[in-house]
């Protein structure tokens, strides 16, 4: 019975952030929506027209205030969390990237640009991208909003809000009740869920499980975001660029892509 409760108490623990981070996320969600929608049928005129016709990047914003009062409520479980894993010999996991905090920060950047713009290469390349209704529909919203407003949100707050729950909270939970391989793989699995589509669930998973580990590895909060935030900029910035997509976003390009993503990988194993 006790081991029983001990392990509900464990899944609890775990879903407990990600509950907490949804509901506040729709809360401020349905509110927005509503303000916006009753903003556009009460004034109305060029006004309403300009706000229907920004509908994607209104609606991006939307989703990027959410995230950002989704994330501030978990504030006080991510100190809690950092402070915990501060005590559990945070200076092994910061010695374990020996060679400095430049170079630290430089494989980063590279790994997740390189990886980033190598599973899209891969997923395109191979149709699977194509096969998903759901993600086409994503992926209009997404680069339907405004390039300088999808920057901030893309490069600053869906990383920021993402990282706080799945790595400052969810992975560090994870890892202190299963161990750093189980909490690693695990989150990655959870991050690629949460995305909501086959072809983000496969990409998210993977990404997470990286993003999980450069964590694990550098024992600094950063880490993880930077990671994402870059990763996510070289995709929302390609996507834009139809000519550095054309080059790389074929078989040669994925080869090149993935052959830095590896080399990235030795380079922090060999702890230059």
């Amino acid at each position: 019975m006790k081991e029983k409760s001990f392990s509900f108490q464990k899944a609890w623990e775990i879903l407990f952030p990600f509950l907490l981070y949804y509901l506040v996320y729709n809360a401020v969600y349905l509110i927005l929506a509503f303000l916006y929608q009753a903003a556009v049928n009460g004034i109305g005129g060029a006004y309403g027209q300009f706000m229907t016709a920004q509908a994607a990047t209104v609606t991006g914003a939307v989703g990027g205030l959410s995230s950002a009062a989704g994330s501030l409520a978990l504030i006080p479980i991510l100190k809690k969390e950092l402070l915990m894993r501060a005590e559990e010999n945070i200076e092994r996991a910061v010695a374990a990237f020996g060679g400095g905090r430049v170079m630290e920060l430089t494989i980063t950047v590279i790994l997740a640009f390189s990886v980033s713009l190598g599973l899209n290469a891969f997923l395109t390349l191979t149709g699977f991208v194509e096969s998903s209704q759901t993600y086409q529909r994503v992926a209009d919203h997404q680069y339907g909003v405004v390039f300088g407003i999808g920057l901030l949100l893309y490069g600053l707050v869906s990383p920021l809000a993402e990282e706080i729950l799945f790595r400052g909270v969810i992975y560090n939970r994870m890892r202190r009740n299963f161990g750093p391989f189980v909490g690693i793989v695990a989150s990655g699995i959870f991050f690629g869920i949460f995305h909501g589509n086959l072809v983000q669930g496969v990409y998210g998973t993977v990404m997470g499980i990286l993003i999980a580990y450069m964590y694990e590895r550098s024992g600094k909060f950063f880490t993880p975001f930077l990671f994402h935030a870059v990763a996510n900029l070289s995709v929302y910035t390609t996507a834009h660029l139809q000519g550095i997509q054309k080059v790389l976003f074929t078989p040669a390009g994925c080869v090149v892509l993935f052959a830095v993503a590896a080399g990235s990988v030795w380079l922090e194993r060999r702890k230059i």
